[in-house]
């Protein structure tokens, strides 16, 4: 019998109280100890997953932080490379400036510098050595050379820096690249176990089941026995209808505030709310974890993620001190 099939069973066993009760009876006290052995493997399981998912999460938000860092120095790196290409093109222009000016300072007669020598020099900084001339024009485009060539050094430099700074990023990147994928194997394999261990629990729920139908404990027995097994905690004016189930839960909140649940309704994330895939709406449900309890209200469908019965809304999984994904028993309820 698969999960869904076992869950809506249950359900229309609460519409018959007392088959119901006896059934949810019998799963408590039949291989009760093998229950709670195989139950606490999938908690601790179920811890486990949650450790690697948010350890996941977090590696996602640095990757993101990452990518985004990158853009940042490529956009930087973009902008020095446009100012580099600006100044070469000043510097051609002031190096021919210079020249002109020169040449004219040479035909006036007012240096002794050699036109050879001047049109020899095979760069800015040869240019400016080897001018002897004393124009004050002159003078003053040699100056704005020598500052331009300057502040294309400290550019080019200003940009080695950033693709320094850019290759170190994108190797953060591809370590957090690589760890990420080897959590994400690890939390395969520990989703594959948790399967595995809720399987296991339908197994002894549904032997204990079995088991119940040749037992010869009396019914009141059983309706003695039952609320205190599973209750213990429920809140003043709600009565218990013995339909009692376990596995792992969920919750969710954050993003979903102000969307509609599947039931028409405005998703409150800390209202005392739920969803399932199989429970009708506006059914009650005890929830425990850990020995904390709360009762909400079904209104929502999901969750959709492996195994899990049950999705909390985030005020509720609070309330119980569930922080990521849990094992949890569940048993429907009526208000008195």
């Amino acid at each position: 019998m698969s999960r869904s099939r076992s869950t809506l069973a249950r359900v229309l066993l609460a519409a018959c109280l007392v088959a119901g009760l006896i059934a949810s009876a019998s799963a408590q006290s039949a291989n009760a100890a093998d229950l709670e052995t195989v139950r606490a493997r999938a908690q601790s399981v179920a811890d486990e997953v949650t450790a690697l998912e948010r350890r996941l999460d977090d590696m996602r938000q640095r990757r993101e932080g990452l990518d985004r860092r990158i853009v940042e120095l490529s956009g930087n790196i973009g902008s020095l490379e446009s100012k580099i290409h600006d100044i070469e093109r000043k510097l051609e222009d002031a190096r021919s400036l210079y020249v002109e000016r020169a040449i004219e300072s040479y035909k006036s007669g007012t240096t002794g510098m050699r036109l050879e020598m001047l049109l020899a020099a095979e760069s800015i900084s040869e240019l400016i050595t080897v001018a002897e001339i004393n124009s004050v024009a002159v003078s003053i485009d040699g100056k704005r050379l020598q500052e331009l060539e300057a502040a294309r050094l400290d550019i080019e430099d200003a940009q080695d820096d950033l693709d320094e700074r850019k290759q170190d990023q994108i190797e953060a990147r591809a370590e957090l690249e690589a760890v990420g994928a080897e959590i994400l194997s690890t939390l395969d394999d520990r989703r594959s176990l948790l399967a595995d261990l809720t399987n296991e629990v339908d197994e002894l729920e549904r032997a204990a089941r079995r088991a119940a139908e040749t037992s010869p404990v009396p019914t009141t027995t059983i309706q003695q026995t039952l609320p205190a097994a599973s209750t213990a905690g429920l809140p003043d004016g709600y009565v218990s209808t013995g339909v009692h189930f376990g596995g792992v839960a969920s919750w969710y909140g954050p993003g979903f505030a102000g969307n509609s649940t599947a039931n028409g309704e405005i998703f409150d994330p800390m209202g005392m709310t739920a969803a399932s895939k199989e429970l009708p709406f506006n059914t009650l449900l005890f929830v425990k974890f850990n020995g904390r309890g709360v009762v909400v209200r079904i209104n929502d469908r999901g969750p959709y993620v492996g195994d899990r019965i049950i999705d909390l809304s985030q005020g509720a999984a609070q309330v119980i001190g569930l922080s990521g994904i849990g094992w949890v028993d569940a048993t429907i309820v009526l208000k008195q």
